[in-house]
């Protein structure tokens, strides 16, 4: 770190410093007053070196995380607060071969590298947000907010989640309300430190819940608001706020018990977003910039809204549980940028995206739990609308479709001698398209249809070698959904593309030691890619063209340790290796040369990635931590000519937790590590997106 450097950081830590001690004093004073005890689930200092059990519901039911036969990290609420993270980009450093690739509004979720197109509307990783759908890859990073806990299952879960889940899926549970009353507020004020100026910036947001009518009726509310000017400037016209940060956030949840047997929760939540979307610079050629300065001249302007409900009935019974989710989610985006990234007049793009989505699912599963035999089985129906408008390089694409879909699916697990667990599971899935595009150079619209019924199986066997420790082997095939090119397309034969697949063979060991004071969790896998969907490049055709023209393959393995050696310490690691490559595809270019592309690696997968870090509480209150986090090289293009650095950065954090607050003072990127998040070549030179600059900031978060 610079001398520069080192004053700015003692600058910032001495303001915010001098703000928080002073709220500290008071608030210490007002909480010695009080004679309502605080609810103590959230305390930070740990009573013994004894770790939490967690209790996750990965396979649609509730099971200790260790034994479920699932390579899986499981992120609670404590550990989202203690290391700030307040998004799913944030999320994806602290889990083992999880990469949120991030370009600008593009957040896709990549699981042990595997990766897809560059206008692929639906991802290989599912995201669930309270049993609620997050399709599409520009919805893969909402803030967080009101969190229990987050499941990162890694490998297909196509049995029980269904289509979009070929490489893993992420399920979000935020916090039910119940008889305890309960209520929290923070604020969060920092500042992105940048080579010329400090940006303020700003997030908070509170949540309360309780009974209505002890025992019957509870209800839930939260509510979060992040406001900056954001830490790039447009040095064409001197605007500081070309990539601004203006989120609101929140969510209802109201729990009705009318019997012990019987629980039905509603859940309403929304967000709505007015960023900036100048981010992408020219880093080489004659329109380079510097680092967190674009030279735009056209138009910069990004907004996102989503609105999604879920009614849960839960009915719990002597012979089987039975659980009713109808869900809908509703999204739409609008950005317009600037046509070239730089100074050159040049028409802007603009793109439009509207997505609804209705679900239902029913499913019954064993509700005796002392039977050998546990079972779920199940139906899911959706409906879903897309509409697309793509508008760049003097040409309007309008796509307009239609999915509709259905599911069966049952898994069931037999024990036998106690120790050996046996599992088996099938889906049949059947979806069905139709959709038509219009294109501005083409008279007459186009349109395709096209439907497809797969099944998607998995079969694992796990071992309790004793009681802290479960060894497993699984094999589960998943899928990708096709769907419509939205972007380059010119006729009915190019409109659509169709589905992928994968093969997981995994086999994983669980295990706890030293009177579970240190948790080991390793798995090794490979993963088999058919039908892959790849962008060619055609000679006297489109532009490009999506085809399922490519095999492909990902080997690897991922390991997880989390210890509380002593009273009060906590150290916690993971590691992630994925070597994904094409095994087989060629391809046409304009130019008439036909290249190979086997050997190469995916796109946007990184080698590996990692996260190490350790965390101290006194028993005075004080508090330390620091976490390191990383991930290896990457390339952004198939032919892997434009590759993306790896990088490191560190976090420190410290602070004070009383019985009802907690204020802390913390820094992100603390040596100020300049990277990039992404690259490609264009209009005569290289666009990036610098990842982050040094934030240094505070959290006050006061309990009641």
């Amino acid at each position: 770190m610079n001398e520069k450097g080192k004053m700015i950081c003692i600058s910032q830590f001495l303001k915010i410093g001098i703000v928080w001690i002073l709220m500290v004093m008071a608030v210490t004073a007002s909480a010695a007053e009080s004679k309502v005890a605080p609810p103590q689930e959230e305390k930070l200092v740990p009573s013994d070196t004894e770790l939490e059990t967690m209790t996750v519901t990965a396979q649609k039911r509730e099971e200790d995380v260790q034994d479920v036969p699932i390579s899986m990290s499981i992120l609670s609420d404590m550990f989202i607060t203690d290391a700030g993270i307040t998004d799913m980009k944030d999320l994806s450093f602290f889990t083992p071969n999880l990469y949120s690739q991030q370009v600008v509004n593009q957040n896709m979720m990549i699981i042990r590298g595997i990766s897809s197109h560059s206008v692929a509307l639906n991802t290989p990783v599912g995201l669930f947000v309270d049993d609620i759908g997050y399709p599409l890859t520009l919805m893969q990073n909402p803030d967080l907010l009101d969190i229990e806990r987050v499941e990162v299952l890694r490998g297909p879960q196509g049995t029980l989640y269904g289509r979009n889940t070929e490489a893993g899926a992420v399920n979000i549970i935020t916090k039910q309300p119940d008889n305890e009353a309960m209520g929290k507020v923070f604020v969060e004020p920092a500042f992105y430190d940048t080579p010329d100026q400090e940006v303020f910036s700003i997030r908070t947001g509170g949540a309360v819940s309780g009974p209505i009518v002890k025992d019957t009726l509870f209800f839930g509310v939260s509510g979060q608001y992040e406001n900056s000017d954001g830490y790039t400037e447009n040095i064409y016209d001197n605007d500081d706020k070309a990539a601004k940060i203006d989120h609101l956030n929140g969510q209802a949840k109201l729990r009705w018990k009318p019997s012990d047997p019987l629980d039905i929760t509603m859940v309403l939540n929304g967000y709505e977003n007015n960023d900036g979307y100048g981010y992408l610079r020219y880093i080489d050629g004659p329109a380079q910039s510097d680092r967190y300065k674009v030279n735009w001249d056209g138009n910069n302007e990004w907004t996102d809204k989503n609105n999604g409900q879920a009614l849960r009935i839960n009915y719990s019974g002597t012979a089987y549980n039975l659980v009713s989710i109808t869900t809908r989610n509703d999204y739409s985006t609008d950005f317009i940028n600037d046509g070239e990234f730089g100074p050159t007049v040049y028409p802007d793009q603009v793109f439009i995206f509207e997505d609804t989505v209705y679900s239902q699912e029913l499913r019954f599963s064993s509700a005796d739990e002392t039977s050998p035999l546990t079972w779920i089985a199940g139906v899911y129906g959706f409906t879903e609308e897309v509409d697309a408008h793509a508008e760049y390089f003097g040409s309007t694409y309008i796509t307009n479709y239609e999915c509709d879909g259905f599911a069966v699916f049952g898994q069931g697990t037999y024990t036998i001698f106690d120790r050996l667990h046996l599992t088996a599971g099938l889906r049949y899935d059947y979806q069905e398209y139709e959709g038509e595009q219009t294109l501005n150079s083409i008279a007459d619209p186009y349109g395709a249809r096209f439907d497809h019924g797969e099944w998607l199986p998995k079969a694992s066997v796990s071992y309790d070698i004793n009681a802290s420790a479960m060894a497993y082997a699984t094999v589960a095939r998943g899928m990708l959904a096709g769907g419509y090119d939205y972007g380059f397309a010119s006729s009915s034969d190019t409109l659509v593309f169709k589905p992928e697949f994968t093969w997981n063979y995994e086999t994983g060991l669980k295990t706890s030691w030293f009177d579970n004071k240190l948790t080991i969790n390793a798995a090794v896998f490979y993963v088999e890619i058919e039908d892959k969907q790849v962008q060619e490049y055609l000679n006297g055709g489109p532009l490009r063209d999506i085809t399922n023209a490519a095999k492909a393959s990902s080997k690897g393995f991922e390991l997880e340790m989390t210890a509380r050696p002593v009273p009060g310490w906590q150290v916690f690691a993971g590691i992630g290796y994925a070597d994904a490559q094409f095994e087989e595809w060629k391809s046409e270019q304009t130019s008439g040369e036909i290249i190979d592309f086997e050997g190469n690696n995916l796109t946007h997968a990184p080698e590996y990635t990692f996260n190490a870090g350790v965390q101290y509480n006194h028993p005075s209150g004080f508090f330390g931590r620091v976490d390191v986090t990383g991930l290896g090289d990457y390339y952004t293009d198939a032919k892997n000519t434009v590759k993306v650095d790896g990088y490191e950065t560190v976090n420190l954090k410290f602070g004070f937790e009383g019985e009802s607050f907690q204020v802390s003072l913390w820094c992100k990127n603390v040596f100020d590590e300049a990277y990039l998040t992404t690259k490609s070549y264009y209009f005569g030179g290289h666009t990036a997106q610098d990842g982050a600059p040094r934030i240094i900031g505070s959290t006050f978060i006061y309990r009641f």
